[in-house]
């Protein structure tokens, strides 16, 4: 049986494992081979999302297995950059940070539960929408998304030179 929690200290390690395996993940798919970890990774990862989580009315939910954790999603209110205000019907939107489910334990509807729960809890506090961005390559990621009724807005597109 799956547990949905909110996050609590108790599971910062665990966390931070799941941050690296997603960007493990986006390095292994990543046909440019730009992504790559570096020293201290881990940590400084965790506390560059807890702060943008922490920061804007976000929070990070847990799945646990057994007591152990094999998926999170966080989630928070984006902000509109300066201007989009008078160019935006959207007064207040959310944005799906991350969600992650470890390796073995996907297939199991924890992903939609996980989303679930981050779509209840930005709609509480009156979101009118979500966005979020799904690496490139990553096409089992946009498949998840495009079934749960989400579309593709805008197309981020990048060239060497």
């Amino acid at each position: 049986m799956i547990e949905i929690k909110d996050y609590n200290d108790e599971y910062k390690e665990n966390v931070k494992d799941l941050l690296v395996e997603l960007q493990d993940y986006h390095a292994k798919i990543d046909e440019q081979k730009i992504m790559t970890d570096v020293d201290n990774y881990k940590e400084e990862y965790f506390n560059l999302v807890y702060s943008e989580i922490k920061g804007n009315e976000g929070k990070i939910f847990l799945a646990l297995k057994d007591s152990k954790v094999v998926g999170l999603t966080a989630c928070l209110v984006d902000g509109l950059p300066f201007g989009h205000n008078y160019v935006s019907t959207c007064p207040k939107r959310g944005r799906i940070l991350k969600l992650i489910i470890k390796e073995n334990e996907r297939g199991q509807r924890i992903g939609s539960s996980l989303l679930e729960k981050a779509e209840d809890y930005l709609k509480s506090i009156y979101c009118k929408y979500i966005d979020i961005d799904v690496f490139g390559t990553n096409k089992t990621g946009l498949e998840f998304y495009l079934k749960k009724g989400y579309i593709i807005r805008t197309y981020k597109i990048i060239k060497e030179i």
